[in-house]
């Protein structure tokens, strides 16, 4: 559970920072694109960095690996509530 709350609060930190910075490139032509490689870039520096595994913290696996921290940057990146709603589901909500 603590690598969860670890996974969820990097993503709202990470889209905080995201979206005070969005405002130096919202009005040019690839704003969008921008956005999309800023967060790629931040989303895969904390998933390795802090070594976080969203398969691992969701007790789907023994240990953690790669892959597993590449879907937690996907997941990252896609914004916290992506990650809320992988939880969510992963736990037999709605």
């Amino acid at each position: 559970m603590e690598m969860l709350t670890l996974i969820i609060s990097l993503s709202i930190i990470m889209w905080y920072i995201i979206d005070r910075f969005k405002e130096m490139w919202k009005g040019t032509k690839y704003g969008k694109y921008i956005t999309m490689f800023v967060s790629a870039v931040f989303a895969f520096a904390i998933a390795f960095g802090f070594g976080v595994d969203i398969i691992l913290a969701l007790g789907l696996v023994q240990e953690g690996s790669t892959i597993g921290t590449v879907i937690t940057a996907l997941a990252l990146m896609s914004g916290s509530s992506a990650v809320a709603e992988i939880i969510e589901r992963v736990k037999g909500g709605k």
